[in-house]
């Protein structure tokens, strides 16, 4: 199955990227493990990441499941909205809260992307002045739709806090 952003090309010329500064230095994102960050996508707010295998990393995928992972970077006002706000009109079929992160599973309006399961995992997190906004998509069969998504992504939150922490 090909994902949108997971095509391989140009891997052969450089190693996929497992971390990156983000928001003009302040913030380096660390990918969980499995999963790499595409070059092409990423913004000072916004990162796009899939499994290494899928970037040009045929060894790094260390059974992670099949996936993509989007990273947004916001300033929130004290008086954000919550994420079951921002989800209005999903259904909340599984909810995670860590120390790192709150993460929902939902379902939801499918994303545009065909194949692509209309179960996925939202979640936010603070890092440091930044908010940081996750989802993880999949197909219906993929593990990134069940309970492994929400370690996944929290595995992400987890890496990123404890990057900013030692800086």
């Amino acid at each position: 199955m090909a994902l949108a952003g997971c095509d391989v090309g140009g891997g052969a010329t450089s190693a996929p990227l497992r971390q990156a500064a983000m928001a003009n230095g302040a913030l380096t994102l660390v990918a969980p493990e499995g999963f790499c960050i595409d070059k092409r996508s990423l913004k000072p707010s916004f990162a796009l990441l899939a499994r290494c295998d899928t970037l040009g990393d045929p060894q790094g995928a260390y059974g992670a499941p099949l996936g993509l992972i989007t990273v947004s970077l916001s300033t929130a006002p004290p008086d954000a909205p919550t994420l079951e706000a921002a989800l209005s009109g999903g259904t909340v079929l599984d909810r995670r809260e860590t120390k790192d992160a709150v993460l929902l599973r939902v379902q939801g309006t499918a994303p545009a992307r065909k194949g692509l399961s209309a179960t996925y995992w939202r979640g936010t997190g603070q890092v440091g002045s930044h908010l940081v906004g996750l989802a993880m998509y999949g197909t219906a069969d993929s593990g990134a739709t069940g309970p492994e998504g929400g370690q996944v992504l929290d595995r992400l939150m987890q890496r990123t806090r404890t990057q900013a922490a030692a800086s």
